[in-house]
């Protein structure tokens, strides 16, 4: 397919520590907008959440080795760089003055999706971006209050369609479903278990060497 107009897509979550999950989702999104730019965004103080095991600094390294390979997947540290909690509205804000007329699309499980109307100041996020929601295992689309009308206002029938807005509009993307998390591969090792095959090498790698997650 051909891109309409220059394609920014976020991915933000705490990354700690990234797995196949995190970038399967992303070699999805580029194989639906085959010239966009990903960035991966790790939060450092997220509010809805418990503070990330390991330091800012692990994290991004961890994100680095994972991303060497591909151009087209970046690191934004911008979150991090922050004293206050990650609010995505702030983030997005920022992101939008420097993207000018470029189509964003902000990445969001139908989990997180569910309680958008929980997120500060979430009404101004459609104002800066398009969302993609993504299918999460044991998740759906709410089916009723602010979230579901919002979603019903929105949407689109494609998510190619998208790339034809700056901001605006929701799709709806089901992926095959890769059911790993970052708590399952902390768990595993605090119970002296091996993650192996969830997550890169070399990441498994960095977690041994730096005797990150154990007890």
């Amino acid at each position: 397919m051909t891109d309409k107009r220059k394609v920014r897509i976020i991915l933000g979550g705490t990354f700690d520590p990234i797995h196949f999950g995190h970038l399967r989702m992303a070699q999805e999104m580029l194989n639906h907008f085959s010239n966009a730019t990903i960035a991966l965004m790790p939060a450092a103080y997220p509010p809805h959440r418990a503070e990330p095991a390991a330091s800012p600094e692990q994290r991004i390294t961890m994100l680095e080795l994972a991303l060497n390979s591909t151009p087209q997947l970046l690191v934004d540290t911008r979150e991090l760089r922050r004293e206050e909690p990650s609010y995505s509205v702030v983030t997005l804000k920022d992101i939008r003055e420097e993207a000018q007329d470029s189509c964003l699309i902000f990445l969001l499980g139908t989990d997180a999706f569910a309680k958008l109307d929980q997120w500060y100041h979430w009404e101004q996020l459609l104002t800066l971006t398009n969302v993609l929601v993504i299918k999460r295992p044991g998740s759906g689309l709410p089916r009723k209050g602010p979230v579901s009308e919002l979603f019903k206002q929105h949407k689109v029938n494609d998510i190619a369609d998208l790339a034809d807005y700056s901001h605006g509009k929701i799709g709806y993307f089901q992926m095959p479903l890769l059911d790993i998390s970052s708590t399952y591969i902390r768990d595993q090792i605090k119970c002296g278990k091996s993650p192996r095959f969830l997550l890169p090498n070399v990441i498994l790698d960095y977690i041994n060497q730096n005797h990150l997650y154990q007890l």
